[in-house]
C-alpha cells in the first residue's frame, strides 16, 4: 500500500516580520521639504545648516547635510515654511557617494502635523496609487 500522506511543512513566516516597511511605526513620504537644522558643533559652538526632507513620517525624517552628527545626538529642526522647531534624536548618518552625509533623525514624540501634509492610511496598498481602481469593501 502505497503512503499518501503529505510530508509536514515548516510554516513561512509572515511577510510582517520579514518586510521592514510593515514593521515601521508610520508611513514615509518621499518628499522635499526645506528645513534648518541646529546642532553643537566644535567646543560647543551653534552649527547652522539650511537643507531639505527626502523623506518624511510622523516620527522623524531623512535630510541630508553637509557635515556629520553623531548618533544620539540631540538637534533642532525647523520647518521652514511654518517656522515651527521640533527637538530630534540622531538615529543614522552615513556618507553619500556625493559627499553629503545621509541623516535620519527621530522627534522626541509622534508630531505628523509637523510637516503640515497629509499621510496616506497605513492600510493603503502602495500599487493601487497611480491607478482608477475601485476595491470593493468587505461587508
Amino acid at each position: 500500500m502505497m503512503n499518501t500522506q503529505r510530508p509536514a511543512q515548516t510554516p513561512s513566516k509572515p511577510a510582517v516580520q520579514s518586510d521592514p516597511k510593515a514593521m515601521r511605526r508610520s508611513s514615509r513620504l518621499t518628499i522635499d521639504i526645506p528645513v534648518e537644522v541646529m546642532c553643537k558643533g566644535a567646543q560647543n559652538t551653534l552649527h547652522t545648516e539650511e537643507t531639505k526632507t527626502f523623506v518624511v513620517s510622523a516620527h522623524g525624517c531623512a535630510v541630508s547635510l553637509k557635515t556629520s552628527v553623531a548618533p544620539g545626538e540631540k538637534l533642532v529642526l525647523i520647518h521652514k515654511m511654518s517656522r515651527e522647531e521640533m527637538t530630534c534624536r540622531v538615529v543614522m548618518c552615513r556618507q553619500s557617494k556625493s559627499g553629503s552625509w545621509d541623516t535620519g533623525v527621530e522627534f522626541q514624540g509622534p508630531s505628523a502635523n509637523f510637516w503640515h501634509i497629509a499621510f496616506p492610511p497605513d492600510d493603503w496598498d502602495p500599487a493601487l496609487r497611480d491607478h482608477n481602481v475601485v476595491v470593493p469593501v468587505k461587508k
